[in-house]
């Protein structure tokens, strides 16, 4: 599992992870898919398919794709209402080549 940490303010959905696979002209190799594998407690995890920026690291081969959108699945948790605290659920990402990666996602609703 990868530990995932986010802080989401209370009583909003936040956009809280996007997820893509380009290839070294910025394109993209295919869709990503997300699977649920266990819920959060006092909220929701929601996946749409919407282009945005990606964050590849200044070193990364693909670092001058973070200049511009690309297609990617985005992950948005919304808190219970007024939930003030902690929540935590796993999430299976798989890419378009057949990776996949694990990850185990803390949040903090302050």
């Amino acid at each position: 599992m990868t530990p995932y940490f986010r802080v989401v303010p209370m009583n909003e959905a936040r956009a809280i992870g996007f997820f893509t696979s380009l290839f070294p002209d910025c394109s993209v190799q295919g869709p990503v898919v997300a699977r649920l594998v266990e819920g959060p407690k006092h909220g929701s995890v929601r996946f749409s398919v919407e282009a945005s920026f990606p964050r590849y690291t200044p070193g990364s081969a693909l670092a001058a794709c973070n200049a511009r959108k690309v297609e990617g699945l985005k992950m948005t948790f919304e808190a219970a209402e007024n939930y003030e605290g902690l929540d935590a659920y796993r999430v299976l990402i798989i890419y378009p080549d057949g990776g996949a990666t694990h990850l185990d996602v803390r949040v903090s609703i302050r």
